[in-house]
């Protein structure tokens, strides 16, 4: 599926001065993009500047769409990635809401995925917060007051690719939720029970993010540019939905006829 860019945009200057990424523990924390390159073992980390609420009111809006643009970091990272290595960089989105353990507590996940299994428990979606928030600690030691940063050494936990974060958000996702750039990836609200994180054992919620009915994906392109929007048929798709309401049409006046 391809994404439709539409009028909402929430563009980033390059090079303006923003605030560390907001992690969990604020119970709204902002959504973060990473792009790995495993081969040449570095990696880039985006904030989006926008917290969890607004991103989830937001799209939600029929029509509504986030663009992206490239910074200098991005820009500078991919001319540092080999030609051969570039259609197998991979990327992701997170968000976190990890305040608080106690049963009246309720942690929520933004996460992207291109493979996504059955919900986790409550306590096991309570660990994604755990890894999250230690990868955004040691993010946000590097990245000050601007919006990305490049991290050139794999031991950092900091690296896309790290232990505490990698494709399944330090192997506490019951997916994977990196995807190839240039491809859509899907995005997905995780949430545990509502009231219930004193039941550990309880499985938690893994919705797809969708608006009017179509669910919400993020592509990032070969030149950096993000953009977070829901999928909208193709114009064949149309051509053959009306065929087929067609068909049904005919086929149901000719038994009509017959009867």
């Amino acid at each position: 599926m391809k994404l439709k860019l539409i009028a909402l945009a929430a563009m980033l200057a390059a090079g303006s001065a923003q605030a560390t990424i907001v992690d969990g523990n604020t119970n709204n924390g902002e959504l973060f993009m990473t792009v790995l390159d495993s081969v040449g073992q570095k990696s880039y980390t985006l904030d989006l500047n926008i917290t969890m609420n607004d991103f989830l009111a937001g799209i939600a809006v029929s029509g509504a769409s986030y663009s992206f643009a490239a910074d200098a970091n991005m820009t500078s990272f991919l001319s540092q990635v080999a030609p051969a290595d570039q259609s197998g960089l991979v990327f992701a989105i997170g968000a976190m809401d990890t305040s608080g353990i106690t049963a009246t507590d309720f942690h929520r996940y933004i996460t992207t995925a291109s493979v996504i299994g059955d919900a986790d428990t409550n306590l096991t979606l309570k660990n994604l917060g755990s890894s999250g928030n230690t990868f955004l600690g040691d993010a946000n030691g590097l990245i000050g007051a601007n919006n990305s940063v490049i991290v050139t050494d794999p031991s950092f936990v900091a690296y896309a690719g790290s232990a505490q974060w990698g494709d399944s958000w330090g192997t506490e996702f019951n997916g994977i939720s990196t995807g190839l750039i240039g491809s859509d990836l899907g995005m997905y609200l995780l949430s545990q029970t509502s009231g219930a994180f004193a039941v550990r054992n309880s499985p938690s919620v893994y919705a797809a993010l969708e608006q009017g009915g179509s669910q919400v994906f993020a592509n990032l392109d070969m030149n950096g540019n993000l953009t977070i929007a829901a999928a909208v048929p193709e114009a064949e798709t149309y051509g053959m939905m009306l065929a087929g309401l067609g068909l049904v049409g005919f086929m149901a006046a000719r038994r009509r006829s017959m009867i």
